[in-house]
């Protein structure tokens, strides 16, 4: 990608606009993400941004810069407009149902809001009168993010309400509150993104009043995994599924090794953020990067991440 154009979004966020370097479209779905890879001191880091345009718009990722983030720090002080970097994508399943033509709700905070604002532009391009709720929590006005853009569309648009909830001001809402001002019709789809503290607090109100929790679609955001020591010499691994045996290379993950001799696994963002190279591990030991979204059932039931994981003895994975 090359880097079109660089935009302060927020006192703490800035939105890149990209082109492929090819200049060739690159069709994307709203709610959807990159993985950018940035070389910085000569190592690649990967991070999953949303894209916060609608479909068919020019592509658009918004990023908060935090104090200590190794690549946001990069983009906010080093990136300049002509730069070109690598991205994979788009992926994610955080996308709108074309079979569903009823009411959306959505929950977007913090950060959260980068695919909701995709989600509600592109729904409301679509269908100009479409019922749309917007909830939207934030810690103060100073970073906020699209409020300018939500208030364009609410004028524009008379099936849109939008609620801005402060949390420097009225305090983090709670499960009732949350149910209260989601309040979904019994047909609409409701779309979350945000902490998890905050995404269970609003399925649980939502649960206690009666709503359908399988109309629920959830985005969570993974922080940067921390490299761990990786295995200094070759491990073997058998992908059984797949029939093959594989020696993975120092610094290689599970997924890095698969891919290299030619196996077709599953994966998207390659940083832990996803689920998508979701593999069970039938015998040996991994080491798995922390944080990631694998599920403590998940753990338990043997899974790791083949995008996040290395073998430290050699394993048999079912792939």
């Amino acid at each position: 990608m090359r880097v079109e154009k660089i935009v302060s979004e927020a006192q703490d966020a800035i939105t890149l606009v990209l082109v492929p370097d090819d200049d060739r479209p690159l069709a994307f779905r709203a709610g959807q993400y990159l993985t950018h890879i940035f070389e910085i001191d000569g190592r690649d880091e990967r991070r999953i941004y949303s894209l916060s345009s609608a479909e068919g718009g020019a592509l658009a990722c918004t990023i908060r810069v935090l104090p200590e983030g190794r690549a946001s720090q990069f983009i906010a002080r080093q990136l300049r407009e002509g730069d070109v970097y690598r991205v994979l994508g788009p992926g994610g399943d955080f996308t709108l149902d074309p079979a569903h033509q009823g009411s959306l709700v959505l929950l977007g905070a913090g950060s959260g809001m980068t695919p909701v604002i995709s989600l509600v532009e592109t729904a409301l391009a679509s269908d100009p009168q479409r019922s749309v709720r917007v909830v939207d929590v934030q810690h103060d006005e100073a970073h906020a993010l699209f409020h300018a853009r939500l208030r364009a569309l609410a004028q524009n648009h008379p099936g849109l309400s939008w609620d801005s909830v402060v949390t420097a001001v009225e305090g983090r809402p709670d499960a009732v509150r949350l149910a209260h001002l989601l309040r979904p019709a019994a047909d609409a789809q409701v779309y979350l993104c945000g902490p998890q503290a905050l995404m269970d607090a609003a399925e649980a109100g939502l649960k206690e009043a009666g709503f359908d929790l399988q109309h629920i679609r959830r985005e969570r955001f993974v922080a940067a995994p921390q490299h761990r020591p990786r295995p200094t010499q070759p491990v073997p691994i058998v992908f059984k599924r797949s029939a093959h045996s594989v020696e993975q290379q120092p610094g290689e993950s599970l997924l890095d090794a698969g891919l290299r001799a030619g196996l077709k696994l599953e994966f998207s963002c390659t940083v832990g953020g996803c689920g998508h190279c979701k593999v069970r591990v039938l015998d040996g030991e991994v080491l798995l990067e922390e944080p990631n979204c694998l599920l403590p059932e998940e753990r338990a039931a043997g899974y790791t991440l083949a995008c996040s994981a290395c073998a430290t003895t050699p394993v048999t994975v079912d792939a």
